[in-house]
């Protein structure tokens, strides 16, 4: 088994144990920054950023067909994902089934299952944790989730960052080449906004509850212990 085959049978256990019913929900909030984590270090351990390896590295594209309740939310959840693993996404909008939501994902092989796993991860928390209320309330309340699980990603990444120098441009860089790829290959993309009105405290409700993903590192240190990823799969 390769280190990147390791790589990913240890994030998939760490997630598929933090999305287990038995699991407590202190432990699986704190799953996705963990995954995160150990996904992003894996590219700059295994690289050395001084000799560009990436530069050669293979954008691919892989699609997500969503189906079921708040599809469209959920959409912007993978979207947000995307941007936080060096990926690029957009929602096929000629999808003629109302009844599902397409989201073309491009990336580099490491990164597309990246976004894949903590997307599934994200999306299976957030149906534990979406309180009841009409359709109005959920429907903020998955604005507020998708916002704050983007924003808890992104503040992971700039630590990753500030404590690799220099892996900060490879990235950037890494993402460029998805955009570009993606603008490439499917030229009418452009973009669009959403008039809908959400319930304030809706909203509040999903951000806290995406904002549980601590990126602390006493989080992380009891997460590995706790969800025993100190073996390889």
């Amino acid at each position: 088994m390769t280190n990147r085959d390791n790589l990913h049978a240890k994030v998939r256990a760490i997630l598929e144990k933090a999305n287990h019913p038995n699991t407590p929900q202190a432990e699986a909030e704190t799953a996705l920054a963990l995954a995160f984590r150990l996904m992003q270090k894996y590219d700059i351990d295994e690289r050395s950023v001084s000799k560009r390896t990436f530069d050669n590295e293979t954008v691919m594209t892989k699609t997500f067909v969503i189906t079921g309740q708040y599809r469209v939310r959920r959409g912007t959840l993978l979207w947000n994902i995307a941007n936080a693993v060096s990926c690029h996404s957009y929602r096929d909008m000629m999808e003629p089934n109302p009844t599902q939501v397409i989201m073309v994902a491009f990336g580099t092989e490491n990164d597309l299952f990246s976004l894949e796993a903590l997307y599934t991860a994200a999306d299976l928390l957030a149906a534990r944790s979406i309180p009841s209320g009409d359709r109005r309330f959920k429907t903020s309340w998955w604005r507020g989730y998708c916002e704050a699980i983007g924003a808890k990603l992104a503040k992971e990444h700039q630590t990753i960052v500030k404590e690799s120098p220099g892996v900060g441009l490879v990235l950037i860089e890494r993402a460029e080449r998805a955009r570009r790829v993606m603008v490439q290959t499917t030229p009418h993309l452009h973009s669009s906004t959403s008039n809908y009105r959400s319930d304030r405290e809706a909203f509040g409700a999903g951000h806290r509850a995406g904002q549980q993903f601590s990126s602390g590192r006493n989080s992380f240190g009891n997460s590995v212990r706790q969800l025993g990823t100190g073996s390889h799969g």
